[in-house]
């Protein structure tokens, strides 16, 4: 699992020009409603799972170990420790997104890795890292720890809800700010059963924006919840 894509100026139009990792499925906690092998109704429903990155990219990541590289030599799988290198590559003061698929370090997808994760704070030190994790912070005493850890220490985790109660049970940890699920018809700002505001992700509202230019996600703490409408193949899925 310590392999990882790095694509150090992504040409994603919803990300900007920002470095972007990626994980391999092997990163993704068990308890994701949202992986294939789930058995609720929303299994398959990661947006990652579909188009040109679920259907190539992670694939090939999956099946290609670090130092190698496929798409004809194209595309090189990194090592834990590049990963580190190429993070501290990135200006003070940058944004960047760890994970556009996969999720935090992991050797039972079950606990978040405590010495891998202290590894990338230390590496984010000064800069702008962000990303999003499924890890149960509910329940898992020490999911919890490394993510407040994390957020106090300039490394936003951004904790996923599957949907607006979940939601409302994440803030309520404290650990860590909320980013949650959407149905693919909720267009406009919305709120949680207990009252906190829900904004649409601008990069999705506001034709032109991106995560370089918004990096609402990026902000640990914040007194909104992003919402993301399901989207690809897979959001029919989301209920």
């Amino acid at each position: 699992m310590d392999k990882f894509l790095i694509t150090e100026k992504s040409y994603n139009r919803k990300t900007g020009p920002m470095m972007v990792t990626t994980s391999p499925r092997a990163t993704c906690p068990l308890c994701c409603p949202l992986r294939k092998s789930s058995d609720q109704s929303s299994a398959g429903g990661c947006y990652a799972e579909h188009g040109f990155i679920g259907g190539y990219l992670w694939t090939s990541l999956d099946r290609t170990g670090a130092g190698l590289t496929f798409q004809k030599g194209r595309i090189k799988v990194y090592g834990f420790a590049e990963l580190l290198a190429a993070i501290r590559r990135v200006p003070e003061g940058h944004v960047w997104r760890h994970n556009q698929a996969g999720d935090l370090p992991t050797s039972n997808q079950r606990d978040i890795c405590p010495t891998r994760l202290h590894k990338l704070v230390e590496a984010n030190r000064g800069r702008r890292g962000f990303t999003f994790t499924h890890y149960d912070v509910l329940h898992n005493r020490g999911n919890r720890r490394l993510v407040t850890f994390a957020n106090a220490n300039g490394f936003t985790i951004n904790l996923s809800a599957n949907d607006l109660d979940h939601a409302d049970q994440l803030i309520a940890t404290g650990c860590g700010p909320v980013t949650t699920l959407l149905p693919a018809d909720q267009t406009t700002n919305t709120t949680t059963p207990n009252g906190h505001k829900v904004v649409i992700c601008p990069a999705i509202s506001h034709p032109g924006a991106t995560c370089l230019s918004c990096k609402l996600c990026a902000r640990a703490k914040r007194n909104v919840i992003v919402g993301y409408p399901a989207h690809g193949a897979g959001s029919g899925k989301i209920a």
